[in-house]
């Protein structure tokens, strides 16, 4: 037993009764050996019904509970558990194999408290088992609490009405020296008041402040977009170059006719108007933004990654954008893309300076609680912990003072959250990080 054991022991919890509902019986008799052997009191069903009906009547202090069984499956089954007054607050613990992140969702969605994977560790067992018991003895502790305590805000509720009376003779000392502050307030404002000029122009030099660094961030998103136009223009420029020095070589040769000159040109004015659409989205970039309108997210972030997509091609980086239905909203869009834009260099970045393997990057688009959700996620192994609350501060960063600015992450928390009235949030998560931006509809 570890030490962890021990202290659930110290509190009698051994006692408890649980409930295991599992189709396989070898399951069911190990799991029962191993509890029993810690003094708990055990009950046992094979399917989700006769597990219900067995809940109702024990009423244990937990349920371990298998996910696949035959007739109602586990998820049924702690749904309906939840559904019942009587079974309602008793901790369910899932016991599966499946180790997919929806399969888990799905369970806490459904009312579980925890899980474990089989093939089940003994050790595991009886330490989740041990815990679940004792937040639950906690909680009823809680609740005795609670009540003796409401019990006593009774009596100090008398107690207060007869101070009451007394209250109300220091009112009137209270409203006398109330008129004495006013005359002290007086004079403290006439001191305050050059103390106030001094404010306001603080507060004019950190406003002039926050548009110099708006203004060099937009220089440094300036200077991405001009090194996105490069990679997006170099392959359309090489062949237009191709078709020019084929045309000339076969004027010399004398091969040159009307037909081969007329193909010549039409593929130069597909290149042309190829490069063409590139400037046009490039320059609404820049275009000013200065009322909301009606825009859907899914269609900014495509705009966005079709800027850095001949970038991430170069760079061997798999995108995947997933589109779960957002809905249109009323916002500033390409101040919303200018975000979208930042976080994709930012994930390309780090992704190349790292020398991740199969490098990847995935866009989630969805619409959750009436509220527009985008998730960019990668695979770089994450941000350092120790960092990773300081990673929208002004200035803050991790490259070479030539490679970065400090200023993108900053800048895309003050459009979502100031201009927005949105949230940009990161955590770490599976093989990289996650930034979220909510926006509401």
């Amino acid at each position: 037993m570890n030490p962890d054991q021990n202290d659930a022991a110290g509190t009698g919890l051994q006692q408890a009764a649980i409930l295991i509902i599992d189709d396989d019986s070898n399951n069911l008799a190990i799991l029962s050996a191993v509890l029993q052997e810690y003094s708990y009191r055990i009950f046992v069903a094979e399917d989700g019904e006769s597990g219900i009906s067995r809940a109702v009547l024990t009423r244990p202090g937990l349920i371990l509970l298998d996910v696949l069984m035959p007739g109602i499956d586990g998820f049924e089954t702690c749904r309906r558990l939840k559904s019942i007054e009587g079974t309602r607050d008793i901790p369910v613990i899932f016991m599966t194999a499946l180790a997919e992140t929806d399969h888990k969702v799905r369970g806490f969605a459904v009312g579980a408290v925890d899980y474990v994977t089989k093939p089940l560790q003994r050790e595991e067992v009886l330490a989740r088992v041990g815990v679940h018991l004792h937040i639950r003895h906690l909680a009823k502790e809680l609740q005795d609490a609670n009540e003796s305590l409401e019990k006593r805000v009774a009596e100090r509720t008398v107690t207060l009405a007869g101070m009451n009376e007394e209250l109300q003779k220091e009112v009137v000392e209270r409203k006398l020296a109330e008129e004495a502050l006013a005359v002290k307030q007086r004079e403290l404002e006439a001191l305050n008041a050059d103390l106030e000029q001094r404010v306001v122009e603080e507060v004019e030099k950190n406003l002039e402040k926050d548009r110099i660094l708006f203004h060099n961030a937009r220089l440094a998103a300036m200077g991405e977009l001009l090194s996105n136009i490069a990679h997006q223009w170099r392959q359309p420029l090489n062949s237009l170059g191709l078709l020019l020095q084929g045309a000339l070589l076969e004027f010399k040769e004398g091969r040159q006719n009307l037909d081969s000159f007329t193909l010549c040109v039409k593929k130069c004015m597909e290149i042309v108007n190829s490069l063409s659409k590139i400037i046009s989205v490039f320059q609404s970039f820049f275009m000013p933004e200065g009322v909301r309108a009606r825009f859907d997210p899914i269609d900014m972030v495509e705009k966005a990654f079709s800027i850095v997509r001949a970038s991430y091609e170069q760079n061997g980086i798999a995108v995947r954008i997933v589109n779960d239905g957002t809905h249109a909203m009323t916002g500033f869009g390409i101040e919303f893309s200018q975000v979208v834009l930042n976080l994709l260099n930012n994930a390309k970045d780090v992704l190349i300076e790292r020398g991740t393997p199969d490098p990847a990057v995935e866009i989630r688009c969805g619409c959750e609680d009436g509220r527009n959700l985008i998730t960019i996620s990668d695979n770089a192994g994450g941000i350092p912990e120790d960092i990773l609350d300081k990673i929208f501060d002004p200035y803050f960063t991790t490259k070479f003072k030539s490679q970065g600015t400090g200023m993108a992450l900053y800048m895309s928390k003050m459009i979502i959250e100031k201009s927005m009235g949105g949230r940009l949030s990161v955590r770490n998560r599976h093989e990289g990080a996650e930034f979220s931006v909510e926006l509401p509809v």
